[in-house]
């Protein structure tokens, strides 16, 4: 590997491979040097835009001396791909999300011991400063400890957003919003609360021509004893992503929509001994502040703007590679956002409450979200008009 710059190649030249190509090709440290996708004219569109290599096959694109790959492709075709980039002894980053189940999460990992490279996910959301700040305040203790949090994402995608064959079916997504929109929200959620250990889920199939939900929301308990609230939406036309942590010093919070800044991120610390005793006293007004909060905590921990954009962690792989360090989001480091999510399904499609213990090969969601149920099944979990 050279000391100055890393060879990179893109599997799957779609829409967001793009996002990928636009962050490599804005790194002085990075060079696209081959892609891929089984559309050879989407191939040759792709690498004529960031003057690449078109390759036929992923052992051709491996010739063409790639550190590492980005795989954009489907997520019913990570596993795959994946897998065979490991055998070719590549490292890989993998989109969002990273596997389909829990199953082929394992598969990813049996494949990673044996191979030379490693396997590191999508999540950007993790690597924005208001993130990486919020991550580092909390878990020294600067802003208290959470208690309750609320996280929402609230979008929104038309019927016809599910026209290519490969969405709005188990077999192409894996599943609905919840593993391929709100898992981002969700993601970040836990990274910054802790470990999880139990949830009670319902989703529903209201409005769209799709075979899972289209809405779901969570209760969540965490081993610290913090609750949290967790709801995806792909019906809300005033788009919103949030996520709000109350904790004993005061309350977090971050509003954006499909990435923040700093400025999206605000600190409210714990009012005053006579703000907190006049809580309530006169309904009609609310909360009278008596002073300002105080945000000293938050506002002096504050250094350069990062937006959480995939440039902001695809720069931090690619200096991370190079220095021959471990980049934080590995393959491993996401499994409890996996486990979430699948334990949101079993939770929705079974009725009862999953812990995350409960998560075992033995169980039918462990190999799909669907839990492999017959299709009438599931509509009688999901379609709120059946009864």
């Amino acid at each position: 590997m050279s000391a100055t710059t890393l060879n990179v190649g893109i599997v799957g030249c779609g829409g967001i491979a793009r996002s990928h190509g636009r962050s490599y090709a804005a790194n002085p440290h990075a060079r696209i040097v081959a892609a891929h996708d089984v559309n050879p004219a989407a191939t040759q569109t792709f690498a004529d835009e960031f003057g690449a290599t078109a390759c036929g096959s992923l052992e051709e694109l491996a010739d063409q001396d790639v550190q590492l790959v980005s795989v954009c492709t489907p997520p019913g075709t990570h596993t795959a791909t994946t897998i065979a980039l490991l055998e070719l002894g590549v490292n890989v980053l993998l989109e969002k999300p990273p596997t389909v189940n829990l199953a082929d999460m394992d598969a990813i990992a049996a494949a990673e011991a044996n191979s030379t490279g490693r396997v590191y996910v999508v999540f950007q959301h993790r690597h924005g400063s208001g993130a990486r700040r919020a991550h580092r305040l909390l878990a020294d203790g600067s802003l208290g400890t959470p208690q309750v949090a609320v996280c929402e994402t609230l979008w929104y995608r038309p019927e016809s957003y599910f026209d290519p064959d490969w969405r709005g079916n188990w077999a192409g997504e894996g599943g609905g919003p919840t593993l391929g929109h709100g898992i981002h929200q969700i993601d970040l959620l836990l990274h910054l609360m802790g470990e999880w250990s139990a949830l009670d889920a319902r989703a529903a199939r209201i409005a769209r021509p799709v075979e899972f939900e289209d809405v779901s929301m969570a209760s969540v308990s965490f081993e610290s004893g913090a609750l949290a609230s967790v709801v995806t939406s792909l019906l809300s036309p005033k788009e919103l992503s949030r996520i709000r942590i109350d904790t004993t010093g005061g309350t977090l919070e971050v509003n954006h929509l499909y990435g923040y800044a700093d400025a999206d991120w605000s600190w409210y610390a714990l009012p005053d001994a006579r703000t907190v005793a006049a809580n309530g006293s006169d309904p009609g007004r609310g909360t009278v502040s008596v002073g300002a909060p105080t945000v000293d905590v938050w506002q002096s921990s504050a250094a350069t703007d990062l937006p959480s954009n995939h440039a902001a962690q695809i720069d931090e792989l690619v200096d991370d590679l190079l220095a021959g360090r471990t980049h934080a989001t590995t393959l491993a480091s996401t499994r409890s956002t996996m486990e979430f999510v699948t334990a949101l399904y079993a939770s929705s499609i079974e009725g009862e409450t999953i812990a995350r213990s409960d998560l075992t090969a033995d169980r039918g969601f462990y190999h799909s979200l669907d839990g492999g149920l017959p299709a009438q099944r599931i509509s009688q979990r999901l379609d709120l008009t059946i009864s």
